[in-house]
């Protein structure tokens, strides 16, 4: 177990990837391969397409908090890629130590479901490569699906909601 280094007079804001309000989340649908499916109740016979509604992640696990991407190949959830990323994996059901006497993780270990947001509102730390970040900037990351200010990450459909400071929780939104 880690020993206690700080002490607040509060509560906490929250975490990394946690919800920053209470307001409409919009999940990534699923899997585009479809199945024709017939459900027969007596006389009464639908059809009905029934798709898969979730995604695994994929080789190396996904890290909560961070933004992703589909890969098409095999149809899971990546912390790498290209283009515009998918949308947002939020810290929720996370809590499996991915190693061995691990006391907390933020990894989604390979395989397991992961939910995609493409929009909503979540706290996330301001990036390392910035000083501050600026209520209505637009939210950019790299490759690796990590938090830039630089003019070579990927613009995505979230922005700083309010200003904040290297090392403080800030939450993005992709509704203002």
């Amino acid at each position: 177990m880690t020993f206690q280094k700080k002490v607040s007079l509060g509560p906490a804001k929250g975490w990394e990837g946690d919800f920053a309000s209470t307001n409409v989340r919009v999940s990534f649908l699923g899997d585009p391969q479809s199945e024709e499916v017939t459900v027969v109740d007596g006389e009464n016979q639908a059809g009905f397409t029934l798709k898969s509604a979730y995604y695994q992640a994929g080789v190396g696990g996904v890290r909560a908090g961070s933004f992703v991407w589909v890969d098409e190949a095999t149809k899971t959830i990546m912390n790498t890629g290209e283009g515009s990323p998918a949308g947002f994996v939020g810290r929720e059901l996370t809590g499996v130590p991915a190693s061995y006497l691990e006391e907390a993780s933020s990894q989604i270990p390979a395989g397991f479901m992961v939910t995609v947001y493409s929009k909503g509102e979540f706290l996330v730390n301001v990036p390392d490569d910035a000083i501050t970040v600026q209520r209505g900037e637009v939210v950019r990351v790299t490759v690796e699906g990590k938090l830039t200010v630089s003019d070579d990450g990927i613009v995505t459909t979230y922005k700083y909601v309010t200003s904040a400071k290297v090392g403080e929780l800030v939450a993005v939104s992709s509704w203002i």
